[in-house]
């Protein structure tokens, strides 16, 4: 059963205490951390089918080629709990400062792997990384910004981290024209970001005024809902670093442009995102989903009729559209639901659902080879059907309860 709107929706004209926005530096920071999340499958999604024709000969590499990609879902989903539970008690700076080294490590690792196996355990670690840093980055959000500026940040960050995909698939695919081995060796610019994160509040301050003896619960039911379009979502949106390289190389994609091509999905999201971050809090969460869910509906029924790349183009835009305003406006809404104290955990479990999905994209939503045009009638069929049931609900009546700060 649906839990009646009163449980779900954010009191969107609720007024929230105000803190000092923090320098623009540690703005910069975070924004950075964001693009390490997209980073983690954009970088080598050009090159999957290089890659699965270097492993060919390896027994069910057709299968392994795609769970390279995805199995750093499904290590988040399971690690994300257990980094959430640190960021609480230790901090986010310590969280994030050994995430990003393993994240180098585990991420380059694909540079002098030998085998399908060394591959997956590198990404393994890569995916105890990006769980460390998506959960203690999204909780310092929430510990630094409130109220409207909160929403606006989240749609800056949901912006920034799809330009850092605009970016990075078509630089993916450059490389991966040279050498599938090459897109790797991107993943050591995490280091970089060392001295900069070292400079980063620990996280948790102290709370001021009403906070200080806040024992609110969250509102789980609530929560779990957002968790679930989380879910539902990246399974949909996952077909396309998955799906698409194969996709576009029977339409006659090189890698290059297949890169581009995808870069073009990332940055009509970027786009998207940032001009919403205007009006981020003004409207309800669940229209704004639902819209997003039905224009990547929409963008994903083009993508399975494409007779060629030209409508392959207009498909992206579409889909780009929508997924510029499905995430700010679900990590929006799991904010105004979460206690101060529970930050860390919840958004751990919010990165536990989103990477969750993205392990699943390839596993519920397949198809034989050459036909992957037919995973995104599945696609369409799912997003049209979550974008409607979103937009009904919205109808409902607004909850009474504050936001949370």
């Amino acid at each position: 059963m649906t839990p009646p709107a009163t449980t779900l929706a954010p009191n969107v004209s609720a007024a929230a205490p105000t803190r000092a926005l923090p320098d623009r530096v540690t703005q910069a920071t975070i924004l950075l951390l964001s693009a390490l999340t997209i980073m983690s499958g954009a970088t080598i999604a050009p090159a999957l089918p290089a890659m699965q024709a270097y492993f060919a000969a390896s027994p069910n590499a057709a299968l392994l080629v795609k769970l390279s990609l995805t199995i750093v879902g499904l290590v988040i989903a399971i690690s994300a709990p257990l980094s959430g539970v640190l960021a609480d008690r230790y901090g986010r700076r310590p969280v994030l400062l050994w995430s990003l080294a393993l994240y180098a490590l585990g991420g380059a690792s694909g540079l002098v792997a030998t085998s399908l196996g060394g591959v997956l355990i590198g990404r393994v670690v890569l995916g105890l990384a990006v769980a460390g840093t998506m959960t203690a980055a999204g909780a310092l959000v929430n510990d630094l910004f409130t109220g409207p500026a909160r929403g606006r940040f989240l749609s800056q960050q949901a912006a920034f981290s799809s330009f850092g995909g605009a970016l990075l698939f078509p630089l993916g695919g450059v490389l991966a024209a040279w050498s599938w081995r090459a897109p790797f060796g991107l993943y050591l610019l995490a280091a970089l970001l060392l001295p900069l994160v070292w400079r980063l509040p620990r996280g948790v301050p102290a709370l001021h005024g009403n906070d200080a003896s806040d024992t609110t619960s969250p509102r789980w039911s609530a929560i779990t809902v957002v968790y679930a379009l989380a879910l539902v979502y990246m399974i949909i949106f996952y077909l396309m670093p998955v799906e698409g390289p194969f996709l576009m190389r029977n339409l006659g994609a090189s890698p290059g442009l297949t890169g581009v091509l995808l870069g073009t999905f990332a940055l009509t999201s970027a786009v998207t995102s940032l001009l919403y971050a205007r009006a981020a809090g003004r409207f309800d969460p669940r229209r704004v989903s639902g819209l997003g869910f039905g224009l990547v509906a929409l963008g994903w029924a083009l993508m399975s009729a494409a007779p060629g790349l030209g409508v392959v183009v207009a498909a992206l835009i579409l889909a780009g559209l929508g997924g510029g305003l499905v995430f700010p406006n679900l990590y929006t809404w799991l904010a105004d639901l979460t206690p101060p104290a529970w930050r860390g955990r919840v958004t751990a479990g919010m990165s536990s659902a989103v990477f969750l999905g993205q392990f699943l994209s390839p596993v519920v939503l397949t198809a034989p080879a050459g036909l992957e045009a037919h995973t995104f009638v599945w696609g369409a069929g799912v997003a049209g059907i979550v974008g409607a049931g979103l937009l009904v609900f919205s109808r409902g009546r607004v909850s009474g309860a504050g936001r949370t700060s």
